[in-house]
């Protein structure tokens, strides 16, 4: 029965717990987070015996911990982890910078610890559809990929960052399509602190645009990914649908149950040594680093 550690108690972390709840040889040890009492609530919502305040004590005895706190934490928890436990589970975004990419790697290697990080967009059914397609060169010849998501404003105790939190996922997938993404431009707004507002130009091993735009202000919501091939075109939020101009491969699915199927099969791969490799984690972070150097040398 392997013991695992939760840190963090919001609105991911109750995926995580309830998936692992269905899931078998798996016990919920420990919660941890800063507010013991949202701490208590959670531990009590899930059977879970232990919440805590204290990290080091959430730790002690677990076999295994999914780091799903707010984003700006993920870094320096996933360090504490990896020196406490077997294996660690990161939730994307992993860390701020390769720096910190590669300081956790150097830990899990010295502490022989397993160290992963959350590609949940990869385990989504309608990009594994999709996957599947280019893989298979169905489509044709790539010519134009484009994303855009709007978020709309959210209440946090925290700053969110649009290019380091919702501009990876499409990044994550279009490094596992097309195996590079180069970066050509940026735009972040505002200029100082985590940006709100993102704009990336990027071209692939092939040649063709790519474009990402990510938006934290928009009052309404919404995700698009179009794929413009010579062959068909494919269009999908990730979650509810994919449409294209080949009929056959218009479906449509229950998104938010896709979503919590995702992060449970996530989830079991961690568990049973079948993560993604943390150098594709390291990959994906190099990509987002060039993103945001481009943006620092027009500001």
């Amino acid at each position: 029965m392997k013991r695992i550690a939760i840190l963090g108690y919001g609105a991911v972390a109750r995926l995580h717990a309830a998936g692992l709840l269905k899931s078998g040889g798996v016990a919920l040890h420990s919660v941890f987070g800063p507010n013991t009492a949202k701490a208590r609530d959670f531990a009590e919502a899930f059977n879970i015996p232990h919440a805590t305040g204290d990290i080091a004590a959430a730790l002690v005895g677990a076999d295994a911990a999914i780091v799903c706190s707010p984003s700006p934490r993920h870094f320096e928890q996933a360090r504490e982890a990896v020196e406490r436990v077997p294996a660690v589970l990161v939730e994307l975004p992993a860390c701020g910078s390769v720096a910190e990419a590669r300081a956790l790697a150097q830990a899990a290697s010295q502490r022989g610890t397993a160290l992963h990080c959350a590609h949940t967009s990869r385990y989504l059914t309608p990009y594994r559809r999709i996957s599947e397609w280019i893989r298979e060169r169905l489509p044709g010849p790539v010519l134009q990929v484009r994303y855009a998501r709007s978020v709309p404003p959210r209440e946090h105790s925290w700053v969110d960052d649009a290019l380091l939190h919702h501009a990876e996922h499409p990044l994550d997938l279009f490094l596992l399509w097309f195996g590079d993404v180069r970066p050509l431009g940026s735009a972040l707004s505002p200029k100082t602190g985590p940006p709100q507002d993102a704009a990336l130009l990027a071209e692939l091993p092939s040649g063709v645009p790519l474009s990402v735009s990510i938006s934290y202000s928009s009052r309404i919501g919404g995700i698009l990914m179009t794929i413009i091939c010579e062959n068909h075109t494919v269009e999908t939020d990730g979650f509810s649908f994919i449409r294209s101009d080949c009929a056959a491969w218009n479906q449509s699915f229950d998104g938010q149950r896709e979503y919590e199927s995702a992060i449970g099969e996530q989830d079991r791969a961690f568990l049973s040594g079948q993560g993604i490799p943390w150098i594709e984690t390291m990959r994906l972070t190099s990509v987002v680093e060039r993103f945001r150097v481009l943006a620092r040398s027009v500001a």
